[in-house]
């Protein structure tokens, strides 16, 4: 009896020692005790989803924004069929969305420079590259097209050499019997200068007739890279048509949109864009566009310049869409 008495208070005594111990490292900040204790109320908790139509497995974590490391949610926006801003305004878009949702981006031809002899970087090419965005500084506002009546073209500034590259997106409205000049630069009445122009039968390219390049009211991309040879390729909707015309240089001529000059019959219909390379460089990059004061016109994303119509009678462009 005796022992079982003995026992027992061993037990009791070890316990009141325990406890005694543990209250000790509570009040030592090093102790395990101590910071198993307080660091609990520290730990961050990840909430559950709760966002409004939004199942598990659909929110990323985020932190909140009044900078007291709280952890919150924001839900994933993937469907861009049921769009509802009110359930979906702060959402995450998805990747998958953004490519389904954006499929016609403006975009600017740009370049940049890239290392030719890594590691020691002395040499260095120019690049094309494409930048997406309008590419227009405040105040001015991007334009899907700017349509001509007959009577207005833009003047480059430009000059024309062999082996340039020349690109146009346009779009005729009416096909008649004159020549109705797309781009180019040529004296009234010379044979043989750099110009392309359409009428209701045929294209011209240099004053000699083709009648396979296409001719009709759809929108149409050209490009052309312009030689001394005899033989030209002009590419119209990725098709390559063959001229046999010799291209005279125009070394004293301004390059023309809508017009080769300012006096023969000019382009009525929509422009989209317009480029003019030379060794791989733009040279000019035209995108249609106005400024804050409505004039219509098309800006020079290669120097800045805004260009407008260079006729000095008769009506303005027509703007088109704001593009998107």
């Amino acid at each position: 009896m005796l022992k079982k008495i003995l026992l027992a208070l061993i037990f009791v005594i070890t316990a009141i020692a325990n406890v005694a111990h543990a209250e000790d490292d509570m009040k030592t900040v090093a102790s395990k005790a101590y910071v198993d204790t307080k660091i609990e109320t520290k730990q961050l908790k990840i909430p559950a989803a709760n966002q409004p139509n939004v199942d598990a497995g659909e929110t990323v974590m985020t932190y909140t924004s009044t900078g007291n490391g709280q952890i919150g949610e924001r839900g994933l926006y993937s469907d861009i069929s049921s769009y509802d801003a009110t359930t979906d305004g702060d959402k995450l878009i998805t990747a998958s969305a953004l490519n389904a949702t954006f499929t016609n981006l403006p975009t600017t031809p740009t370049t940049k420079l890239e290392c030719a002899n890594s590691p020691a970087c002395t040499l260095w090419t120019i690049v094309d590259q494409t930048a997406y965005g309008n590419g227009l500084p405040s105040g001015y506002t991007r334009l899907e097209y700017i349509q001509s009546t007959g009577t207005q073209y833009i003047d480059t500034e430009i000059k024309q050499q062999d082996g340039d590259e020349f690109g146009l997106v346009y779009q005729q409205i009416t096909l008649d019997t004159s020549y109705r000049n797309l781009f180019g630069a040529a004296e009234s009445g010379r044979a043989g200068e750099f110009y392309i122009s359409q009428t209701s039968s045929t294209t011209y390219v240099g004053n000699v007739s083709n009648g396979n390049i296409p001719r009709n009211t759809n929108k149409h991309t050209l490009s052309w890279v312009t030689t001394s040879s005899s033989s030209q390729n002009i590419v119209v909707d990725g098709q390559t048509y063959v001229v046999s015309v010799l291209i005279t240089p125009t070394p004293n001529l301004n390059v023309m949109v809508f017009a080769r000059n300012a006096s023969q019959a000019k382009l009525i219909g929509k422009v989209y864009g317009y480029y003019q390379k030379r060794n791989g460089e733009y040279l000019i990059n035209l995108v249609p566009a106005k400024n804050s004061n409505n004039v219509i016109g098309m800006y020079d994303t290669v120097s800045g310049t805004f260009f407008t119509n260079a006729a000095t009678d008769g009506p303005d462009f027509t703007a088109g869409p704001v593009a998107n």
